[in-house]
């Protein structure tokens, strides 16, 4: 097998990742098998990283997934209303919590 990025051998036992040539957001289904040392150098280097933290960032901010996840936040009960806004609006968890 082949390294799809750096056209190296992959040798049994080496960590490998599935690459993407045509990014999934775009509609590709077809997967390249890649080192994975140089399929995270790859994606450093383009920035994607960053931009995909940016987006789910993004995400977060506006489904208020955050109130779950900082430490003093996820339990302070002046944001409890941030969580039952994301139980009933996002999640299956509503029904059973009795939020809905």
């Amino acid at each position: 097998m082949t390294c799809a990025l750096c056209s190296g051998a992959i040798q049994p036992g080496d960590e490998i990742n599935l690459h993407h040539p045509t990014p999934r957001s775009e509609g590709g289904t077809l997967t390249q098998p890649t080192h994975r040392d140089c399929h995270v150098a790859h994606h450093s280097t383009r920035g994607d990283f960053r931009e995909w933290g940016r987006q789910g960032g993004q995400k977060a901010a506006l489904t208020m997934r955050w109130a779950f996840n900082l430490l003093n936040v996820r339990k302070h009960p002046a944001y409890q209303p941030h969580r039952d806004y994301y139980l009933m609006n996002y999640t299956n968890a509503g029904w059973s919590a009795g939020l809905i």
